[in-house]
């Protein structure tokens, strides 16, 4: 049965990103390389995976090596644009992605999730009633989560071991600290 994923802050092509927060993925094709991995070793080709913002540093003139790394990663992809996602969302959809927004907001099993980049929204989210949770990105490393209090999960590849997290992980996660 297909699964959800999510992540954030993929940073493709950003020679600088593993001094930043301390990846230990070698250089930007090393890098690459570990991000593709991990990625298909979680994700299925039926799966569905939201990417939470942050996706690249390339502008409008580097289209091309950006779908060239999608291609290569299983599931469905949609698009919740970061501070540094610079294209139209159009040339997005281009590459492949299923679709792009600024923000997203879904229920499952119970909890509503809002998707946005930027965890400084949570004062929205705290509105939204107590089964509302925001899943962001931007942060890096700076935490995992902020729960029960807060209700905000970083879904980041800095916090979740290279990787896309999944749904039931994120469930569980909140339940543990119901």
């Amino acid at each position: 049965m297909p699964e959800e994923f999510f992540t954030a802050d993929e940073h493709w092509w950003h020679k600088q990103i593993s001094d930043y927060c301390s990846r230990p993925l070698g250089n930007v094709s090393q890098m690459h390389q570990a991000l593709v991995k991990n990625h298909n070793d979680v994700v299925g080709k039926d799966d569905t995976v939201w990417h939470v913002g942050d996706l690249s540093m390339l502008g409008p003139s580097r289209t091309p090596q950006i779908k060239r790394i999608f291609e290569k990663l299983n599931g469905t992809h949609h698009l919740v644009l970061g501070n540094h996602d610079e294209l139209k969302p159009f040339n997005y959809v281009k590459m492949g992605f299923a679709s792009v927004h600024t923000a997203m907001w879904f229920d499952r099993e119970g909890y509503t999730f809002v998707l946005a980049h930027d965890p400084s929204i949570y004062t929205v989210v705290q509105n939204m009633g107590e089964k509302t949770y925001q899943l962001c990105g931007h942060i890096h490393n700076l935490f995992k989560h902020m729960l029960p209090e807060k209700r905000i999960i970083n879904v980041g590849v800095d916090v979740w071991d290279y990787s896309p997290v999944s749904l039931k992980t994120i469930i569980a996660l909140i339940k543990e600290h119901e």
